[in-house]
Order: structure tokens, then sequence, then C-alpha cells
């Protein structure tokens, strides 16, 4: 039981992380920034969906879904972290096209022929 708290707690983490590392980096370098941000988001979805399957999968678009949203809003002073220009929009649609990717792929694909996963 307290493995399995702390693997969606992981989870979780890492979907956070993500956010706001790929918030931070959509931008970075050009369009190679939000081409790797998005990248960043499809190794963690797979990542999560090998491990925990759909429960963690669910858990990891979560946890990218609610900073990533909050930082697209305005703040208190006017600023938003998340433009909706072309990197932006990028960085939205392509993180969340990600994770439907990894949802989608078949379980042979991610866990190998046995499909066995902890």
């Amino acid at each position: 039981m307290a493995k399995s708290v702390l693997a969606y707690a992981l989870i979780v983490t890492m979907g956070l992380v993500v956010a706001i590392v790929g918030t931070s980096a959509h931008r970075a370098i050009g369009g190679w920034g939000v081409v790797l941000a998005i990248l960043m988001v499809l190794a963690g979805a797979v990542f999560a969906r090998t491990w925990k399957l759909w429960t963690g999968m669910g858990a990891f678009a979560i946890a990218w879904l609610m900073p990533t949203s909050l930082f697209a809003l305005e703040g208190p002073g006017g600023s938003v972290l998340i433009v909706q220009d072309t990197f932006g929009l990028a960085w939205i649609i392509g993180g969340a096209l990600a994770i439907v990717t990894a949802a989608v792929a078949p379980r042979q694909l991610l866990m190998g022929a046995d499909g066995v996963s902890s």
C-alpha cells in the first residue's frame, strides 16, 4: 500500500515538474524549446502509463493540466506565463496531444509482449 501511494506521489510530482519546466522552457530556444517541452510531456506520460497503467496516466495528466492551465491565465499584475501566440498554443495543444498519444499507444508497444506492469 505504501509503495503504491509513493508511486502516485512521484507521478504527480513528475507531472507538476514537467508542467513548470515546460512552461519555463517552451520559449527558451525558439521553436526547439517547445518541441523539447512537448517531448518531455510525452516521456512523462508514457512513463506514468507504463508504471501505473490508466490511473497513473490520469494522475500525470491532471498534475500537468492544472498548473499549465493556471499559467495560461492572466495574473494580478496583468502578466501571463503562457501567451496566446504560436509558441504558447503549441505548448498547450502539443502537450495535450502528447498525453493523448501516450494514452492511445498500444500496450505491447509500451510494455513489451508480456504487457506486465507493477
